[in-house]
């Protein structure tokens, strides 16, 4: 045994060397440290072999006492630890002198390296042997793992001030990797304290808060070293159960956080911290998230009578499992906030970005713990608009980019954490602080985030109802947030785009070049637009026409990409409310017509302030806009609101479409669904005049009239004649629509019948106009100097006088048809007789897309004769 020890001796000696690093000194440790284990099970194994002979052997401690003679102390206190540790292991022990008696003795190394290595074998030879068994022993546990901890931090913060003053950064990093040694004591610490089992009258906070807390933080800020008080902190932190930090929060931020190094950064104290909390209310949410659903899984397997009352005491016992800290948030909160009041007195010359920093943590503490609360973020973005005003006035940093994107930062956590943000934008020094940051650039990232939160509710429905904005209060919160990208130029040149490195869409016929994201932009503003509701539709109709007038009308230049929104949708409501109106047939009906017509006229001066700023490029959408308006007033009988709103989209047609053609369009003068913008523009127009149900007769006819004589004079010959056949069909009605008598026909609404005198619903038809319209198209058909074109414009209009004939009208007879029928077919044999062997293919292929159309036609002639008993004299 003896030579054992000696051997262990000369091993030892070599950890009294002062040459290695670090790393190196912790490579010959841990050989060292496995040889010792070895020699500790050695020991064990003999000591019990000697206790079966004779149980009063004191084996142990006689080596103990022993290897204190050895001549060097660092092998002598490694085998004293090693001897002392396993006679600690043995039964009736005498634990707590031998504890004593090794933590003094080790106090014999202060070289820093030499005795930080020689602590932590100490720490981890001993943490199995701690006694607990009694309070006075678990007070003599933790006095021995706060002075060892004492100690070793001395001798950490010491390292420092060795060697030469060059040698400082490599002295820094060798302590940052020798700072894990004195954390693992606190480590050690905490799992003490988890281990111990007082009885009812000890309380673990309470013997933190009184005992262990003042002692570990008088430590941390006598050492007055930025990195030991930075890494310990956070090992404080961390370490130690959330709920005694909750009951030491007021001490540990305004007691210790305050008289910390100077040059320590707060900010990262207070988020580490804050962090930890927000965790842990996490994982207690996790908590009582799976009791509910167990609790849930439980109530569906009861029996059904059971049901009810299980469910009611689930609803009286959520709250008591709700997740809550053992201090009251508002404390909690309070003692951060006073952190900051303190912090400002104290060390006013901080760097604005530690104040947002801090400030940002406070915004996630009270997110998280009582996010429905909003006074504590009001309150933090009134210190925070005083400081941004402070530093604006200095004319420091406030132009910084880094401190404005903190700043933006501050504002916009809140706003990504809500799934409803209508609360949060009603606080007035959010917007106060959104204000006073200059830079536009981040506002409108701002603005931008709220528009997506905005459109993202509107995707979702909370609490079971879709939030939407009804007054004016809640249109200014959302909308003055907004006003910065409704502002939004998105024209002016740019190096990016015109490089090519932004993706840019030219519009305005390639005069104007837009990015992908402007136009997303502009379309999630209209979305919002969407988002105004009220129950009350011409109270609704109210709000529209204010955001219109407040925000929207600002940049008449970006009109073009909300106005249709709104629009449609004002048109839409007051379709809504008119129906009602005549539904109710209430008495202030007079009243109510005149609140309609002034809706009218509002949204047509809406329009025409949009046809105003780009009747250049965007007529053909801004007569769609009209006509949708028109066929609506006509539809709530405004017969002169919509006589007054088909004679603006006249205007429009006469002004900028007209003479406009199809921009890099080719267009197919064989297709009759395509053509020119002037030709598209008519049958727009005849679509929408041809469902009017509630004109007079002069005034419908005048209309009709007028867009007929239009489509006779467009340039193109096939356009003219589709035109004018289309036309047609506004003089003969083919349904009503409607359940009454048309104003358009009120004269005429008796006719007679085989039964009697009966009231029947009267369609507006002219034969004559019918067959005058039919022959004009032929006469300008005729004239076309294309042969194909021409001839497919004979079988086009041959089916439109089968449609006519179909519904009763007696000129286009059945001797007019025939007629038609032999002049195509005299068409045909032409070109049959002059084709040749050189015909080109595409010719062919054109004469024979028209023949097939013809044959079509006549084999739906000859059906007809044959299933409907129709067309009995035309010859086929």
């Amino acid at each position: 045994m003896l030579q054992a020890l000696k051997h262990c001796s000369n091993f030892l000696n070599e950890l009294r060397t002062s040459q290695l690093t670090p790393k190196e000194y912790y490579e010959l440790y841990i050989a060292v440290y496995d040889s010792l284990e070895s020699l500790s099970a050695y020991l064990l194994q003999s000591y019990k072999l000697k206790q079966l002979k004779s149980k009063d052997v004191p084996f142990l401690t006689d080596l103990y006492e022993l290897v204190q003679y050895s001549g060097n102390i660092v092998p002598r206190l490694y085998m004293m630890i090693v001897i002392g540790t396993t006679y600690m292991s043995t039964k009736n022990a005498e634990t707590k002198e031998i504890m004593k008696d090794m933590i003094e003795m080790c106090r014999g190394v202060q070289h820093p390296i030499r005795g930080l290595f020689l602590r932590n074998y100490l720490s981890q030879r001993s943490k199995d042997y701690f006694p607990l068994a009694t309070r006075e022993d678990f007070n003599e546990t933790v006095d021995f793992l706060i002075t060892n901890f004492i100690e070793m931090n001395k001798l950490w913060v010491r390292l420092q001030h060795q060697g030469h003053s060059s040698e400082r950064e490599l002295r820094t990093q060798e302590r940052k990797e020798l700072k894990i040694l004195v954390g693992s004591n606190l480590v050690r610490l905490s799992q003490v304290i988890d281990d111990y089992d007082g009885g009812d009258e000890y309380s673990s906070e309470q013997f933190y808060k009184e005992n262990i807390f003042p002692t570990i933080t008088e430590q941390i800020i006598q050492c007055r070293d930025h990195l030991a008080q930075s890494y310990l902190i956070d090992v404080l932190v961390q370490i130690f159960p959330d709920n005694f930090h909750f009951m030491t929060l007021d001490s540990l931020l305004n007691d210790v956080f305050l008289k910390l190094h100077p040059m320590l950064n707060k900010s990262e104290l207070v988020e580490t911290l804050v962090n930890r909390f927000v965790t842990y209310h996490k994982f207690e949410a996790d908590m009582v998230d799976i009791e509910e659903r167990t609790q849930d899984v439980e109530i569906e397997e009861s029996e059904e009578q059971a049901k009810d009352k299980l469910e009611k005491s689930e609803k009286s016992e959520k709250a008591e499992r709700s997740p809550s800290p053992v201090v009251p948030i508002d404390d909690i909160f309070q003692s951060f906030w006073n952190f900051y009041l303190n912090l400002q007195q104290a060390q006013p010359e901080l760097p604005v970005e530690e104040y947002i920093s801090i400030l940002q943590s406070l915004i996630k503490l009270s997110l998280t713990f009582d996010p429905n609360n909003y006074s504590y973020l009001n309150k933090i973005y009134l210190f925070a608009n005083e400081k941004l005003e402070e530093v604006s006035k200095s004319k420091s940093a406030s132009s910084d980019e880094v401190v404005l994107s903190l700043w933006l930062d501050l504002l916009i956590t809140p706003v990504r954490h809500f799934s409803s943000i209508k609360g949060l934008l009603k606080l007035p020094f959010f917007y106060e602080l959104y204000s006073q940051v200059g830079n536009v650039a981040f506002q409108k990232q701002l603005s931008l985030e709220i528009v997506n939160k905005l459109v993202e509710s509107s995707n979702a429905e909370y609490d079971g109802e879709k939030e939407t904005y009804e007054t004016t209060e809640d249109i200014d919160v959302v909308f003055k947030y907004m006003l910065v990208l409704i502002n939004d130029s998105d024209s002016q040149l740019s190096t990016s785009k015109d490089l090519g490195l932004t993706k840019s869409i030219k519009i305005e016929n390639n005069e104007k070049f837009v990015t992908e994201d402007f136009l997303s932009v502009q379309e999630k503003i209209s979305k919002v637009i969407h988002l105004i509701e009220h129950p009350d539709l011409f109270k609704n109709l109210s709000n529209l026409f204010y955001v219109k007038k407040k925000y929207l009308s600002k940049c008449p230049a970006n009109t073009i990409y909300t106005y249709p929104t709104l629009i449609t949708k004002m048109t839409a409501k007051l379709r809504i409310a008119g129906y009602q109106v005549v539904r109710k047939k209430s008495r202030d009906g007079d009243q109510t017509d005149l609140v309609i017509t002034s809706n009218f006229k509002n949204i047509s001066v809406v329009i025409d302030e949009l046809y105003l700023n780009h009747q250049r490029f965007y007529s053909e959408m801004i007569l769609r806009l009209f006509l949708n308006l028109a066929t609506t007033a006509d539809q709530l009988k405004q017969e002169t609101i919509a006589y007054e709103l088909f004679n603006q989209c006249f205007v429009v047609y006469e002004e900028n479409l007209i003479l406009n053609s199809a921009l890099n369009q080719l267009v197919n003068p064989h297709d009759s669904m395509g053509g020119a913008v002037s030709y598209q523009s008519i049958i727009m127009i005849s679509n929408r005049l041809a469902n009017l149900r509630y004109f007079n007769k002069e005034s419908y006819e005048s209309l009709i009239t007028k867009i007929t004589l239009y489509g006779s004079k467009l340039l193109k010959k096939q356009d003219q004649c589709r035109s004018v056949y289309y036309c047609a069909h506004l003089w003969w009605w083919c349904d009503l629509w409607i359940g009454e008598p048309s104003p358009t026909v009120e004269e005429e609404s008796k006719v007679e019948s085989s039964e009697g005198n009966v009231e029947k619903p009267v369609l507006y038809r002219d034969a004559k106009r019918v067959l005058e319209c039919l022959q004009k198209a032929l006469r300008v058909a005729d004239s076309c100097m294309d042969p194909y074109l021409l001839l497919k414009l004979f079988v086009e209009i041959l089916n439109r006088c089968l449609i006519f004939s179909v519904y009763g009208n007696g000129l286009v007879d059945l001797r007019y048809i025939n007629g038609l029928i032999d002049l195509i077919r005299t068409n045909l044999g032409n070109f049959k007789d002059d084709s040749t062997k050189d015909e080109d293919e595409q010719e062919a292929k054109l004469l024979g897309q028209i023949e097939q159309f013809f044959e079509r036609t006549l084999l739906y002639v000859a059906e007809q004769q044959e299933l409907e008993d129709r067309f009995p004299d035309i010859i086929v």
